[in-house]
């Protein structure tokens, strides 16, 4: 299996809360009333005008790109690289990038997000080195505690999956023949799994207008997001796509906190 690319896992994460943001608005758009016209036979009445309107009310939503860090558990794996004689443990704090999507039905949230996280590495001895990254997508559920002029503050609960990777590379220089003659170079053990998580979602409208529902505002925001995860794998470790029996068993778990730039109403 290949070393994954944290630009790929970024971008896959963007389109799963794009995903997100797409379906809130098609069902928020299906959860209007359709305007119908006032009936034209008035009975012998005199005909009145049509009350004013001030037109259909305006969906509520948002997307976003984040960015931050977040602290993986990776003590059991640090714990078999111990084991095998690996000097060096694994960096456990990676920077992540992703992205969220999310509408507002009444008080509730809807939405989606997901991030890859950066590889980060350790060098060992005789030229090799081993390296970590990961990426997840959710189906995002919250609640709206606060609404006002722009700001928006709502608990989430997430549920989805998760990909880690950890690789074991050598930089030795070698002849032109040798590598032909052996190209592996680099092995990557791979793991799947479900994933849980609770966030919390503080979100502004910095530059923008008045929308058409009391207390909402229009434009481009920024905003903060903090929770955790916690993963449980369903899928054993392979070794560059080869089953690889009796790894460490655990899952992409940890803290997180990042920033967002996207736009929105609220």
């Amino acid at each position: 299996m290949k070393k994954m690319s944290t630009a790929r896992a970024a971008w896959w994460s963007f389109l799963v809360a794009t995903s997100g943001a797409i379906v809130c608005v098609s069902a928020s758009a299906s959860a209007e009333e359709n305007l119908t016209a006032p009936p034209t036979d008035t009975k012998g009445k005199p005909a009145s005008p049509p009350a004013p309107s001030d037109g259909a009310r305006p969906r509520l939503l948002g997307l976003s790109l984040m960015g931050g860090v977040m602290a993986v558990d990776l003590g059991p794996m640090n714990d078999r690289l111990a084991v095998a004689g690996y000097p060096s443990k694994l960096p456990t704090v990676f920077p992540l990038l992703g992205g969220q999507g999310f509408g507002l039905f009444s008080h509730f949230l809807i939405g989606g997000s997901g991030a890859g996280l950066f590889p980060r590495s350790t060098n060992l001895p005789e030229n090799r080195a081993v390296s970590a990254n990961g990426a997840w997508g959710t189906l995002d559920f919250g609640y709206q505690l606060l609404r006002i002029n722009g700001f928006l503050l709502a608990p989430v609960v997430s549920l989805g999956g998760y990909g880690m990777a950890v690789t074991l590379s050598t930089k030795e220089e070698r002849a032109f023949d040798a590598v032909l003659a052996n190209p592996s170079r680099a092995t990557t053990l791979s793991s799947k799994g479900i994933l849980g998580g609770f966030s919390v979602i503080a979100k502004l409208i910095v530059l923008g207008r008045r929308a058409k529902v009391p207390g909402a505002r229009s434009g481009l925001s920024v905003g903060l997001r903090v929770g955790g995860l916690y993963g449980i794998p369903y899928r054993k470790w392979q070794a560059d796509g080869v089953a690889a029996p009796d790894g460490p068993s655990f899952g992409l778990r940890g803290g997180y906190a990042a920033l967002s730039l996207g736009a929105g109403t609220w």
